[in-house]
């Protein structure tokens, strides 16, 4: 089981969307669970806690926190610490900066969640949206759209898996393949039909901008 912890819900919310696209025969709840919590403090809380008490699954912990213009090694090395204490299997990875860097990083998405928008899709800056130190307040700028979650829903359920310009969302979901990957090889399977072949997408293109 893959166990995915966030910090909001926002996160959770467009992760719920992209799992199955990228494990169609799973089950949620029982291959996989997205769990938020109330921000950062709170996350890195409870990331101990969690992993200790869980029960159920053989579990495998994914812990995603934004990087928020913060020193991405050290957040990393810092979370990383605080995963060992649970005992668990697990992988930290960082958003850069934020969840809206991802959005802006298929700006096709962007533009079939929100057909009325400018077309600013030849901007440069939209070409590297890690680098985006305020990545909310340019989404806010593009769509009339305000609650990060209802824009977490909208634009993620448009995404192109293979041409985000976000390098993290890039590195996310080579993660996430990796770890499906495994189940479909290992000794059991959720597959219908263990011996169909697993097909790994090609790595991601960016061709929005």
């Amino acid at each position: 089981m893959i166990v995915l912890l966030t910090e909001e819900k926002s996160m959770k919310e467009c992760l719920e969307i992209l799992i199955p696209r990228l494990w169609p025969d799973s089950i949620p709840g029982k291959d996989w669970i997205v769990l938020s919590f109330q921000g950062k403090n709170d996350l890195e809380k409870s990331i101990p806690k969690k992993m200790r008490s869980w029960n159920y699954g053989n579990p495998h912990f994914i812990i995603l926190r934004d990087n928020d213009g913060g020193d991405c090694f050290a957040m990393k090395r810092r979370l990383r610490d605080i995963a060992q204490r649970g005992n668990r299997p697990f992988q930290v990875r960082i958003v850069c900066q934020e969840l809206e860097s991802w959005l802006l990083g298929d700006f096709d998405a962007i533009k079939r969640a929100y057909p009325r928008i400018a077309a600013v899709s030849n901007r440069p800056k939209f070409r590297n949206p890690d680098a985006l130190t305020n990545p909310s307040q340019q989404l806010d700028s593009l769509v009339n759209e305000r609650t990060k979650i209802g824009r977490a829903k909208n634009i993620s359920q448009h995404f192109d898996l293979n041409a985000n310009c976000s390098k993290s969302f890039n590195v996310f979901v080579a993660t996430l393949r990796a770890e499906i990957r495994k189940r479909h090889l290992g000794p059991s399977t959720h597959r219908q039909n263990p011996r169909a072949p697993f097909h790994t997408p090609p790595l991601a293109r960016c061709t929005s901008v």
